[in-house]
Order: structure tokens, then C-alpha cells, then sequence
């Protein structure tokens, strides 16, 4: 089973064709969403990169690989502001390989993870 935390584009995730378990929409910091999910089990996390307060300060997401099985998690970027190589790169060097700009990327990495 998936979880989906979504924000702005909850519409890009309704037609992903996943079982979900959980579904939560709001803005949250990335302590409240590694403790309400560091402790629950899911397959993949789809993650809309505007519900996590403060997105634009890439900084913030080492905490959530930290706190988080980031490999389970596909990161949804949706605007210019962390659509941008500086961003990426930033993921990338705190372990965040998975995500997202399109709702055929979504698919693609998920069906590409189940696969593993």
C-alpha cells in the first residue's frame, strides 16, 4: 500500500491507478512527516513537494532522509523554483534519487521501484 502527501497538486495524483493507504493534504514541516510516518508502513510515498513548509529552502530535506526510507519515497517538483540543477543537485547529494515533474514520470518510477 502507497501513501500520498499533497498539497497544491493533489489533482496530478489522482489518476496514478495505486492502492493508497494513506492519503493526507495540507502544507507540514518535514519533522511532522517523518513522525507521522517513520513508524507506518508503506510501499512508496508520493510526495508533492508543496506540502512540505519552507520546500524552497533545499536544506530542509536532509532532514527528511534522515528521518525517512528515502528510497520509498518519489519526490513530485512542481514549479521552476526547485525545478532548477542547484536544487537537484542538493536531493541528490542527501541521497533523494527519486522524483518527479510529470505525472508519466510518477508512473514510470513507481511501476520502475516495484519492479526492484
Amino acid at each position: 500500500m502507497n501513501v500520498i502527501v499533497s498539497n497544491l497538486n493533489s489533482n496530478r495524483f489522482v489518476n496514478l491507478d495505486v492502492d493508497v493507504i494513506k492519503s493526507i493534504t495540507g502544507e507540514f514541516t518535514v519533522d511532522e512527516i517523518v513522525q507521522s510516518f517513520s513508524n507506518f508502513f508503506f510501499n512508496r510515498m508520493f510526495l508533492d513537494v508543496t506540502a512540505i513548509k519552507n520546500y524552497t529552502d533545499v536544506s530542509i530535506f536532509k532532514n527528511l532522509s534522515i528521518g525517512l526510507d528515502v528510497s520509498k519515497v518519489i519526490l513530485f517538483l512542481s514549479n521552476d523554483v526547485v525545478d532548477n540543477e542547484y536544487f537537484i543537485s542538493k536531493l541528490i547529494s542527501f541521497g533523494i534519487y527519486n522524483f518527479a515533474k510529470t505525472e508519466e514520470e510518477l508512473k514510470y518510477l513507481y511501476n520502475k521501484l516495484s519492479q526492484a
